[in-house]
């Protein structure tokens, strides 16, 4: 009960790193390109996670092809903030735990189970109406962040088939260290070379790398092992509410009435995607067992 309780502070200390890094990293690309954030944010990850590392080192190629969806997640995510709200930047991107199911459907050739389908339509009308506000035409920023929700379920697909073989150490080195080499490639290749290191820049890189990246990361493994899969998604859900409440608070973002409602739709929609999937899944293990 003692590493539960424990587990449960890490995931909760986790969504909050999530959560308080959109305002911090909006606030720093005034100063910093998208991909020198990007390249030395996670290479620090990277090297404050290697001392750490033990055990046989056994290779999947479904790593390094998470480490590529996730570095385009990360991309498409820190672009769209330099044209959308962290907010709103925040509750988009929770929308990759609902296409997750869809994705897999697709690729296994069957429909979703009922809860994808009742949290996709949830979420769907949340983003009309974060991302529609005051117009009718999705904002640069809002479609920019859609397509990192995108990869990041992509992310979460090939994670779960290179950990059948990975351990979680080697896993997510090897992600962080194919996003932050192709960071440098094309911070070196296209230019955009701007830095300026002022304290919104150098504060975003610390915690960003830190608390957000490397012992997020670290800390999300760890904590899996001790708690349900539910309770897992309900922490991680947290992550979009703690944005919000940041920004509100630390970086004055206004919420209109339509836009806290549909922020609270996008919330239903993740928590029931993620709270049936498990039923949904010991139901087909039952009637497999029959």
């Amino acid at each position: 009960m003692k590493k539960r309780f424990t587990a449960d502070l890490v995931l909760l200390g986790t969504a909050f790193a999530w959560g308080t890094t959109f305002q911090l990293v909006k606030d720093a690309l005034a100063d910093i390109d998208t991909f020198p954030f990007l390249a030395i944010r996670f290479l620090a990850a990277f090297l404050i996670l290697l001392p750490f590392r033990n055990g046989k080192f056994k290779c999947h190629p479904a790593a390094f092809r998470a480490g590529i969806y996730l570095f385009a997640g990360y991309a498409f995510q820190t672009l769209g903030l330099l044209w959308t709200t962290p907010s709103k930047a925040a509750f988009i991107t929770g929308m990759n735990v609902i296409m997750v199911p869809f994705i897999a459907a697709a690729l296994d050739k069957k429909l979703p189970y009922w809860g994808a389908l009742a949290g996709a339509v949830l979420a769907a009308v949340g983003l009309g109406f974060i991302s529609l506000e005051g117009t009718f035409v999705p904002g640069r920023g809002d479609l920019l962040v859609l397509c990192c929700a995108v990869f990041f379920a992509l992310q979460i697909l090939a994670v779960r088939e290179a950990s059948r073989v990975m351990n979680a150490q080697d896993l997510t080195l090897i992600q962080l260290g194919v996003v932050s080499l192709m960071s440098f490639a094309i911070w070196g290749g296209f230019g955009g070379n701007s830095i300026n290191w002022t304290q919104n820049v150098l504060l975003a890189l610390f915690i960003t790398a830190v608390f957000a990246t490397a012992l997020a990361f670290l800390g999300q493994s760890w904590a899996q092992r001790y708690t349900s899969a539910d309770r897992v998604a309900l922490l991680l859900a947290a992550e979009p509410v703690f944005a919000g409440l940041f920004s509100y608070f630390y970086g004055g973002e206004l919420f209109t009435s339509q836009k806290i409602l549909g922020c609270a739709l996008i919330l239903a929609g993740i928590l029931v995607s993620e709270l049936t999937e498990s039923h949904h899944l010991k139901e087909q293990s039952a009637k497999r067992s029959c």
